[in-house]
């Protein structure tokens, strides 16, 4: 499934937590216009570089696709930062 919000955890000094949740939906509304003018590019680099587009849009979206339920973990100190796509 693709990612649909991004959820951000961070502590920067003991007892102080901050949680933060970024909807993904509207930056996807604001890339969709941009839509006809990637794949138009990614046309022509295929072209020049002899590499299918069906391919790489498949293997695109199954990259995409795969990023539902990718989490980073960040810890020095007492600072501790932690972000999950889901």
């Amino acid at each position: 499934m693709i990612p649909q919000l991004v959820t951000i955890r961070y502590q920067g000094k003991p007892g102080k937590r901050h949680r933060y949740w970024i909807p993904l939906l509207p930056f996807y509304l604001v890339l969709a216009p941009f839509l006809p003018f990637i794949l138009i590019g990614l046309v022509i680099a295929c072209a020049r570089y002899r590499i299918s587009p069906f391919r790489v849009i498949v293997n695109f979206t199954r990259l995409l696709a795969s990023l539902g339920g990718f989490r980073v973990d960040l810890t020095q100190g007492n600072t501790v930062v932690f972000v999950k796509l889901t």
